[in-house]
């Protein structure tokens, strides 16, 4: 017939102690997991901080022992608002030189240079194709000649 109610309390009590153990052990493995990273977080920030502070340490020494250019002097010397006034000036005459310049083109034979008429992809095909098969007949052409030199010149 049918278990007992005995029964059926034992395996109940016997699966939550299995079910409890896994949840312990689950939970040891988790923090085992928890502590791993974090050990492997902290010395990954430690590296990079490390290298930050060689990097930003190496810029300063560089910046220091290296001497300061003549357009650093005229920086520190000129307030930044002439700089720019300057700097506006200049670009501006550049800009006006340059319209005042009419374009020039350059043409060898009858093709302006620069300007490559437009081909399709078939067309860089055959042309590659047709290199290929002049260079072939060239080739052999070249060694059949120097063959009947080399034989007597039949």
């Amino acid at each position: 017939m049918g278990s007992s109610s005995d029964e059926i309390a034992r395996e109940i009590a016997g699966t939550r102690e299995d079910i409890e153990e896994r949840i312990v052990t689950l939970r040891q493995r988790s923090r085992e997991v928890v502590r791993r990273s974090r050990r492997a977080l902290l010395i990954t920030a430690g590296v990079g901080a490390g290298a930050a502070v060689l990097v930003v340490g190496g810029v300063v020494v560089w910046r220091m022992t290296r001497p300061t250019s003549m357009r650093e002097r005229v920086e520190r010397v000129i307030p930044p608002t002439i700089w720019d006034r300057a700097r506006h000036l200049v670009e501006s005459v550049e800009l006006g030189l340059r319209r005042s310049v009419p374009p020039v083109r350059l043409y060898v034979g009858d093709r302006q240079v620069g300007e490559e008429p437009a081909t399709t992809h078939w067309e860089r095909i055959g042309v590659r194709v047709a290199q290929a098969a002049g260079s072939a007949v060239g080739a052999a052409l070249i060694a059949r000649l120097m063959g009947r030199l080399k034989s007597g010149g039949s």
